[in-house]
């Protein structure tokens, strides 16, 4: 068990409960805090997603569980690693494959379990046995790169960095957008169906911000081909961004795509702060055949 008492610096405010938990005992992961701990404001227990004020005396305490968490299945199935250090390792996310197991699909074929079939410390070295090393996550029918941690102590850095990080996508999208263009809408959870996201000016809305360019046009099926940056990370972005405004992604037909082999929206490009020396490293991923094979005339693709 841990427990400890501390006041809130100016620093502190405005960040969760359970982030400063995690960061004054590192060896805790934050989902583990989420989990197991508890948090009190002066004598009064409060949520760890409270936001501390400077100056307020705060008292927090992990109760690890009674028994062992349950732990993954390996599964062997090989990952393309697209690069590799001590502390971090990038893979192209295959399509069609969920980040980790969840209770909409709690199946044992996933990222994380090939991970640590295939990255044994990666299993080792974390307490958060569902999700370890992960530092970001792409949809199931999303493919690209995906980032993930080797250790606690480069999880922590690349989490911390996140706001830092570049992300960029292609998606195939019907009809033909403007040739350059911003889209920056809230979004929120849809109030008629929990599965899905939805353009929000509400208070429970994030913001969200999406810039796009057309590369390519293919005229016989009414497809254009865009690079897009998203500074903001929120769930489902692209693909309710682009269908608010008209252009829904092929093959998203849950937000009015049609129908296709694929979803296709793939993580292209990541630029992002080494945790180690802090130089920016530039990852991408190979643009899928499917996404070719649906652009005939494309030669080249420029430079980002």
């Amino acid at each position: 068990m841990i427990e400890t008492k501390f006041t809130a610096t100016e620093n502190d405010t405005g960040k969760r409960i359970e982030v400063l938990a995690a960061g004054l005992f590192p060896d805790v992961s934050r989902t583990r805090w989420q989990r197991h701990g508890q948090f009190w404001l002066e004598a009064k227990e409060r949520p760890g997603k409270t936001k501390v004020s400077a100056g307020e005396t705060w008292t927090v305490k992990f109760n690890p569980p009674a028994e062992p968490e349950k732990k993954l299945e390996s599964w062997d199935f090989p990952l393309n690693v697209l690069a590799e250090t001590k502390y971090w390792l990038a893979i192209d996310k295959p399509v069609g494959i969920s980040v980790h197991p969840s209770a909409t699909d709690p199946t044992n074929k996933t990222v994380v379990n090939a991970l640590i079939a295939q990255f044994s410390e990666i299993g080792k070295h974390f307490d958060d046995v569902e999700r370890p090393g992960i530092v970001h996550r792409l949809d199931k029918p999303t493919s690209g790169v995906l980032l993930v941690a080797k250790t606690p102590e480069a999880h922590k850095k690349l989490q911390e960095q996140w706001s830092a990080v570049e992300k960029t996508y292609l998606a195939l999208v019907q009809g033909r957008p403007p040739r350059k263009g911003k889209i920056e809408a809230g979004i929120a959870r849809d109030t008629k169906n929990r599965q899905r996201m939805a353009v929000s000016s509400g208070k429970s809305a994030k913001h969200a911000e999406s810039f796009f360019e057309r590369l390519a046009v293919n005229e016989s099926e009414n497809l254009s081909l865009l690079q897009i940056a998203i500074p903001t990370g929120r769930t489902h972005q692209i693909r309710v961004h682009f269908s608010a405004i008209g252009f829904p992604i092929l093959g998203d037909e849950k937000y009015g795509g049609a129908p296709a082999d694929r979803l296709f929206l793939h993580a292209w490009k990541l630029t992002v702060p080494d945790p180690e020396t802090g130089k920016l490293i530039k990852l991408e991923a190979p643009i899928p055949k499917e996404f070719l094979d649906k652009m005939p005339d494309l030669d080249t693709l420029p430079a980002t």
